[in-house]
């Protein structure tokens, strides 16, 4: 069903589609009002109601999130289907911009996000991949689409979205052994080999990459799909300080270590990762904000 034609459909037998707010190959997202509490929510709708796989992992990724409720992840509220059986997730709705976009203005006028922005921005992101790892979560596709900086006039704050390829690291595998998950420039080494195994320390490489891109502008690799590949698996590490020379040449060392190509060399948890950096930051003289 295309997504237009659900509208003024009410879902759950409370939840009323008022407007779409963007779709993917598999699912439509639609702005509602809740006809309990008059609240505006998202809805999230799969487009085939008997794509199994898809059904699973929307579920999963229900599960994931619920799981990590009082962290920066999106806020889930409740789990339904359409009269016509589609699988629904209703979740808060998030008003402002994700951190690529916001990182494209910034960058289009030749500017970077002041550090104790970036200090503010990424605690809630670090703390909730750790609270991730100790519930045995690897998100598999963090980057900045998937971090939603919300309005000032709306709360502010940021929150960690698409959980569509969480992995549950105790649980039977989604995809197929071989098969490659998340976002090419993301990737950690062991993700484009296809591993099996895919842990926590997959999601600590990708939140390296996008911190790279926030403090320099730059990914730390980019190219086509092949060379990427090469890159990511054999490349030397490029120099942050070289890109930022405000900051301390150890950052560099940090840089080694949040993207190091075997996963046991790498920080082994986010809060590891950011707590390097911090320092990194107290060395150019940067403190944390108040509050």
């Amino acid at each position: 069903m295309d997504g237009e034609e659900r509208l003024g459909e009410v879902v759950g037998g409370r939840y009323e589609l008022r407007g779409v707010l963007g779709q993917g190959g598999q699912s439509v997202i639609y702005r509602a009002k809740d006809k309990v509490d008059g609240d505006e929510v998202a809805v999230k709708i799969l487009k085939a109601a008997g794509d199994r796989d898809a059904v699973d992992r929307l579920f999963r990724e229900a599960r994931a999130l619920l799981s990590l409720g009082g962290t920066a992840a999106l806020r889930v509220l409740h789990q339904t289907n359409t009269s016509d059986g589609a699988a629904c997730l209703v979740t808060e709705l998030l008003r402002g911009r994700d951190l690529d976009q916001h990182l494209q203005e910034i960058e289009g006028e030749g500017g970077r996000m002041p550090l104790p922005e970036v200090i503010a921005m990424f605690e809630p992101i670090v703390k909730t991949l750790d609270a991730a790892r100790e519930r045995g979560i690897v998100h598999r596709d963090v980057k900045p689409a998937n971090i939603f900086v919300v309005h000032p006039a709306y709360g502010g704050g940021v929150r960690l979205l698409d959980f569509g390829f969480t992995r549950f690291v105790h649980a039977r595998p989604m995809t197929a052994p071989g098969v490659v998950a998340g976002s090419p420039t993301h990737l950690a080494p062991e993700s484009w080999a296809g591993a099996s195994d895919i842990d926590h320390r997959a999601d600590v490489y990708a939140l390296g990459v996008v911190l790279f891109r926030v403090l320099s502008g730059q990914l730390p690799f980019s190219g086509r799909v092949n060379e990427l590949l090469q890159m990511v698996r054999t490349a030397p590490r490029p120099s942050l300080h070289a890109l930022r020379p405000d900051l301390p040449k150890v950052v560099d060392g940090w840089v080694e270590c949040a993207l190091a190509i075997k996963r046991e060399d790498r920080f082994q948890r986010a809060s590891a990762l950011w707590s390097a950096l911090l320092t990194c930051f107290e060395r150019a003289s940067v403190r944390p904000p108040a509050g």
